[in-house]
């Protein structure tokens, strides 16, 4: 994927549609020169005001010449035609993949971002990030999970004056302390000039652990609270074994999951690539069944390797925008028998 069109289309879509235009006047000139202003603006079905513009400027740039016959290309408009063609083919293939994802898995919607090797979580977080600055009002509560995806998230938002309330989605899960829920808060709070409630509070609890707590640490309550009226929720999603591996889950459990072909993990559940919850960790805040009552919800991934997870949790979801890579969405395409583009 041409990565330049991909950040054309997120950051200034506006661009990409000007790109669109010039194309296909261009395009067009290759078959049908010299023509007119008048009949290019009919052929191309667009406006003879907006022609005319386009034709100035490219005509400027030294793409067209323009005769007493009519417009013509340059040596130079002959020669990048087919590349822009190519680019503006690779892009479509993007945009139509990630419509049948959508269809597919019954969600809002699906962001492919550019597989980068090691800047692959970068590229997503950067993605995240500005997804969320769309959604976010003064004010809002944001509900944030763990892992090294959401820390991308926090390390990408631009400092900017939101003012939300940041919370963990759940309890602390995992050895590295920059991962966890709690941190990436902060981090995202401090970016977004807002405050941050965190949850002193392992994952796995038992349920009578939990229900004690809540009722006798009245600070544990006011968080659990809070995160029950999450305006925005973004989680990651993990394999369902390594996650496992993770949360040092017992035997037994372990034996639970692979006889029932889990796949996926996201917020303490795990589920199979149908959607269907295996095993769910005792925790206080969001769980997948809860993303319903969620206004607006961001699940992230990447790599293909991660392509049956993100299917199993985004079936069980039923609702978000998810963002993931182009390895992974490959990967997906192939799982959901999706014909290729």
């Amino acid at each position: 994927m041409n990565e330049f069109l991909m950040i054309c289309e997120r950051i200034v879509p506006e661009i990409v549609s000007v790109l669109k235009e010039r194309y296909k006047i261009l395009n067009h000139l290759v078959y049908e020169e010299p023509i007119g202003r008048r009949t290019l603006a009919t052929a191309t079905d667009l406006p003879e005001r907006t022609v005319r513009s386009h034709i100035e400027l490219m005509r400027a740039n030294g793409l067209v010449d323009i005769y007493k016959p009519g417009i013509f290309l340059t040596d130079e408009g002959q020669s990048i035609v087919p590349k822009l063609r190519n680019f503006l083919n690779e892009l479509d293939r993007i945009n139509e993949l990630e419509s049948r994802l959508t269809e597919a898995l019954s969600i809002d919607r699906v962001i492919i971002t550019p597989t980068e090797g090691t800047l692959m979580v970068k590229k997503l977080g950067f993605a995240a990030a500005k997804l969320l600055q769309e959604l976010l009002e003064p004010d809002s509560v944001v509900a944030i999970s763990g892992g090294s995806t959401m820390a991308a998230v926090a390390e990408e938002m631009p400092i900017l004056p939101f003012n939300p309330t940041v919370v963990p989605a759940r309890g602390g899960v995992g050895a590295v302390v920059e991962y966890q829920a709690n941190v990436i808060a902060s981090v995202l709070a401090e970016r977004l000039r807002g405050t941050y409630k965190m949850l002193h509070l392992p994952d796995g609890l038992s349920q009578d652990s939990l229900h004690m707590l809540m009722t006798c640490e009245p600070q544990i309550k006011e968080i659990g609270d809070l995160i029950s009226r999450t305006d925005v929720l973004l989680f990651g999603i993990g394999t369902a074994m390594r996650m496992a591996d993770q949360r040092h889950i017992a035997d037994d459990v372990r034996k639970q999951l692979v006889d029932n072909h889990a796949v996926g993990e996201a917020l303490g559940q795990y589920c199979d690539m149908d959607g269907k919850l295996i095993y769910s960790t005792n925790n206080i805040g969001l769980s997948l069944p809860d993303v319903a009552k969620v206004p607006n919800v961001i699940a992230v991934a990447g790599g293909q390797e991660k392509a049956s997870a993100i299917i199993g949790v985004m079936r069980a979801c039923q609702k978000g925008i998810l963002i993931i890579d182009e390895q992974a969405a490959e990967g997906m395409r192939q799982l959901l028998q999706i014909s290729a583009l």
